[in-house]
């Protein structure tokens, strides 16, 4: 049996996917360079997948790992398979060259296993809720995309992407394979364009809970927002609307979405310098479980370099999990803190 084999036999034993989904999956998405298994004896007890993706991240693009697929065969557990596992993850990542990890949790109770590892939530939703009896505004200065497989789609989704401060980028394979997976959710993807054939907007909208959830809503400006959203609702109607807004810093509770760790502090940190060139900070981290994080840092004139004889004048002394929440924190927290942080943006990744 193969390594592809064997994951997808533990992920049909662990998650409960739709066949055809999974055949979706294992055939466009899984890439065995990506794959990440664990043996005792002669039988993979855990798996779990390391994508790459593209982040914005103070202003230029850095390389992350997205954790997916994360089990262990039910009959395995309660081993400490997966933690070893995902320590293996986080090695992998930084021999990759990766400046971090992320992952959405598959329930709430997750979120304390992982933070075992010092991965912080960070990554957060604003839903919108709406009643059924609301009707989303159509703009007549708007018409239907057509073809959501037209070039001129994608390129207008990445642009849209690029738009936000921090965030998780998707390829054109990626934008692809989303297709395809709001469709075995038996959603809906709407966009529309403006007078000149320009993409204005677009939104991804399938039932969860009985209700419509707006996965993501991208535009020019709010009027092409509302159409697509009264496109996505004639799908879906007398049904009540939850729209998984970015979340801002607008006083509205927010909901934890994903959560983040840093592997390769000095890269991040050398990023961080580059991008704020009048920053001058000295930070102390402590990270045991990637020790080669472990420095004193001190960033000045646009450059990061690591000098452990410094022991005073310290302006941050953290462990990785502040660290993160630090780096991936409001653009108002970050100011009070005088640090150049950038709260992250992740959605539409198959969860």
């Amino acid at each position: 049996m193969t390594r592809k084999d064997e994951i997808k036999k533990i992920w049909k034993e662990c998650f409960r996917d739709p066949d055809d989904w999974i055949e979706m999956y294992f055939s466009r998405v899984y890439n065995d360079r990506d794959a990440l298994t664990l043996e005792k004896g002669d039988k993979t007890v855990s798996s779990l997948l390391l994508q790459p993706y593209y982040m914005k991240f103070q202003n230029t693009e850095v390389t992350v790992g997205y954790i997916a697929g994360a089990a262990t065969r039910r009959n395995a557990r309660g081993n400490g398979y997966m933690s070893e596992l995902m320590v293996n993850a986080l090695n992998s990542a930084l021999e990759r060259g990766f400046m971090a990890c992320a992952l959405i949790p598959a329930n709430s109770r997750l979120y304390s296993f992982y933070s075992n590892f010092d991965f912080s939530t960070v990554f957060y939703t604003d839903p919108q809720r709406f009643t059924s009896l609301h009707r989303f505004k159509e703009s007549d200065h708007y018409t239907p995309v057509n073809d959501p497989y037209a070039p001129g789609v994608y390129s207008a989704f990445h642009a849209f992407e690029l738009e936000r401060k921090c965030g998780i980028l998707h390829s054109q394979r990626d934008f692809l394979n989303i297709l395809d997976d709001i469709a075995h959710d038996s959603g809906c993807f709407a966009a529309v364009e403006d007078s000149n054939g320009a993409v204005a907007a677009m939104g991804w909208g399938a039932m969860q809970d009985d209700r419509l959830t707006v996965k993501e809503l991208l535009g020019t400006d709010e009027a092409a927002r509302e159409t697509v959203l009264a496109h996505i609702q004639r799908h879906f109607p007398d049904t009540p609307v939850t729209v998984l807004a970015p979340a801002e810093n607008n006083g509205r509770r927010l909901f934890a979405k994903g959560m983040i760790r840093i592997v390769n502090a000095p890269l991040c940190l050398g990023i961080i310098a580059a991008a704020n060139p009048h920053l001058s900070l000295t930070i102390r981290l402590s990270d045991p479980l990637m020790p080669t994080n472990s420095h004193s840092y001190i960033i000045k004139e646009g450059v990061c370099t690591i000098d452990d004889t410094r022991t005073a004048s310290l302006d941050f002394d953290l462990d990785a999990d502040t660290f993160n929440r630090i780096v991936f924190s409001s653009s108002e927290t970050g100011s009070i803190l005088n640090f150049p942080s950038e709260r992250p943006h992740m959605s539409l990744m198959l969860d």
